[in-house]
C-alpha cells in the first residue's frame, strides 16, 4: 500500500484509542460481509428454519458473532463521545449540525466535531447497527421457538436498509476527508 495512503487513514483514525479502531476495523469487515452474503440469500417471512440455505447460516451466525461486537463497540464510542456529542438532537441541539449543514452548502467539508454533522450521524450509524442486529438475532430466535416470522424478518430488512445507507454514505465521507487530507 502507498506510504502516503497509509499516512492518511492513520490521519483519519489519529483520534481514535487502539481498541476503539479495532473494534472498527472488525465491525466494518463484518457488516462488509454481511451485507455481501444478506445480497445473495433468499429467506422470506414464511421460510421454515428447515428450508434455510446453508449460505443464510453463514450470515446468520457472523451476525451473532457481530451481534455483541456491535455492543461493545457501540458502548466504547458513547464512552468517549457521550449521548451529548451524538444525539444533540434529543437535547434540543441543533448549532452544530447548522453549522455544518451551512458549510456544506457552501461547498466546505466541516471537520469533525462534537455535536456536529459526522457526530450526529454517527449516533445514527450507531443506533442502524444496532437495531440490525438486535433485529436479526431476535428473529433467529424467534424462528427457532415457534417458526416463521414475516414481521420480524421485514423489521430486520428495513433497519438493514439504515444500515446500508450509513455504511455507504460514511465510507463515502471517509475518502472526501481523506481526499481533502491529501490534496493540503
Amino acid at each position: 500500500m502507498n506510504k502516503k495512503l497509509k499516512q492518511g487513514i492513520r490521519e483519519l483514525f489519529k483520534s481514535l484509542p487502539f481498541i476503539e479502531k479495532s473494534l472498527h476495523f472488525v465491525v466494518m469487515i463484518g457488516v462488509l460481509l454481511q451485507l455481501i452474503s444478506s445480497s445473495l440469500m433468499h429467506v422470506h417471512g414464511d421460510t421454515p428454519l428447515n428450508k434455510i440455505a446453508e449460505l443464510a447460516f453463514i450470515h446468520i451466525y457472523l451476525g451473532i458473532v457481530l451481534l455483541p461486537l456491535g455492543i461493545i463497540f457501540a458502548i466504547k464510542v458513547i464512552m468517549r463521545r457521550r449521548l451529548f456529542d451524538l444525539y444533540p438532537w434529543l437535547f434540543g441541539r441543533y448549532e452544530g449540525i447548522k453549522e455544518d449543514a451551512e458549510s456544506l452548502l457552501k461547498g466546505s467539508l466541516p471537520e469533525p466535531k462534537p455535536a456536529g454533522l459526522a457526530a450526529s450521524v454517527e449516533g445514527l450509524g450507531l443506533l442502524a447497527l444496532l437495531l440490525a442486529l438486535v433485529t436479526g438475532a431476535m428473529w433467529f430466535l424467534v424462528v427457532n421457538i415457534s417458526g416463521p416470522n414475516e414481521l420480524l424478518l421485514s423489521v430486520h430488512k428495513l433497519a438493514v436498509t439504515f444500515i446500508q445507507i450509513y455504511f455507504f454514505a460514511h465510507g463515502a465521507f471517509a475518502l472526501l476527508h481523506l481526499f481533502k487530507w491529501w490534496r493540503e
